[in-house]
């Protein structure tokens, strides 16, 4: 009989279980159905409470929904471990955006005169096609 050591097949990933993205699911599926009923039922509620800036066609009750179904999908989702990993990922696009170099004011000009040049330069041949394809077309109709 040797002496050999099993070895035990650790999680890759710094030793965290991997029963987490069950979990996981579960809150995203819960943050899906909250999100879902929130812009379904809030203007329906906030129609028939009889509040006039927010009945039920308002562009303030729709607003108000799409907010308060985003509060709820987010409250949903904190206990997550894919939340965590958004958090991760806000805060390197917050320092990646720190490092980026913004142009100078010439640099701006000369790119904005290049772009206005080139849509003008499509305009004119978008014109030019329209008015060669309308010709065509009106030598058929007559």
């Amino acid at each position: 009989m040797s002496n050999v050591q099993v070895k035990r097949h650790e999680p890759k990933h710094g030793g965290k279980p991997q029963s987490g993205k069950k979990n996981n699911t579960m809150y995203f599926a819960a943050a899906l159905l909250a999100v879902v009923l929130a812009l379904v039922f809030v203007p329906k509620v906030l129609g028939a409470a009889g509040v006039s800036f927010l009945a039920a066609d308002a562009g303030l009750n729709k607003l108000f929904s799409v907010v308060a179904a985003a509060g709820l999908g987010w409250l949903c989702l904190l206990p997550s471990q894919g939340y965590k990993d958004f958090i991760d990922l806000a805060k390197g696009a917050r320092t990646e955006w720190r490092k980026t170099v913004k142009p100078d004011r010439d640099t701006v000009m000369r790119t904005t005169m290049m772009v206005l040049a080139i849509v003008a330069l499509f305009a004119l041949l978008i014109l030019l096609l329209d008015w060669v394809f309308g010709a065509i077309l009106r030598g058929f109709v007559n």
